[in-house]
């Protein structure tokens, strides 16, 4: 195999250790900040990547509904830098109209998944960066649309409608993007 073949097979994410990233469920528990409370007025306008909490997620969005065997129970590591966050608990004012609701970078180990869930009151978008991610999703009249991503490609989830997504073998660097849905 050539050296980049080789490149091209390695996994996304080889570098991440779970010891760098707090913990999901203590992280979001807490009521833990996402960047520092003190800014200088010009930081209104810009963000640091030391200053983006960085949290992980073992079995994302987990869904007790479904076996732990089927992706849609949410599986493996998910490893997310919080570039920003409106979401009660992490709000940080750094949006500047309000419908945004938070910007994540996600790792998703290889065939790890983001669990079913709904989107209730906002919509969110995978991009996906690196790897490939399978996304299922289903609207409110229950029509289910499935989806196999590479990088380059976007997956939309509308309010009221469910989703969950399975991170390919070499597993999967997207950025998921939510808005407040009116």
């Amino acid at each position: 195999m050539s050296d980049d073949s080789n490149k091209h097979n390695k996994a996304v994410m080889t570098d991440l250790n779970p010891a760098d990233y707090r913990d999901g469920r203590d992280f979001h528990a807490s009521g833990a900040r996402i960047a520092p409370e003190e800014r200088a007025p010009g930081d209104r306008y810009f963000k640091s990547s030391p200053d983006m909490a960085r949290v992980v997620y073992r079995n994302a969005h987990e869904n007790t509904a479904f076996p732990e065997t089927d992706p849609r129970h949410g599986q493996g590591l998910n490893f997310c830098k919080w570039i920003t966050s409106e979401q009660t608990g992490t709000q940080e004012h750094f949006s500047f109209n309000g419908n945004l609701n938070g910007i994540l970078e996600s790792f998703l180990e290889p065939g790890a998944s983001v669990g079913w869930h709904r989107h209730d009151d906002t919509e969110e978008y995978y991009y996906v960066l690196e790897g490939s991610l399978y996304a299922e999703c289903q609207d409110a009249s229950g029509a289910v649309f499935r989806r196999d991503l590479k990088a380059g490609d976007l997956h939309r989830v509308s309010r009221g409608m469910s989703h969950y997504a399975r991170a390919g073998e070499r597993g999967a660097r997207f950025l998921a993007i939510i808005v407040k849905a009116e």
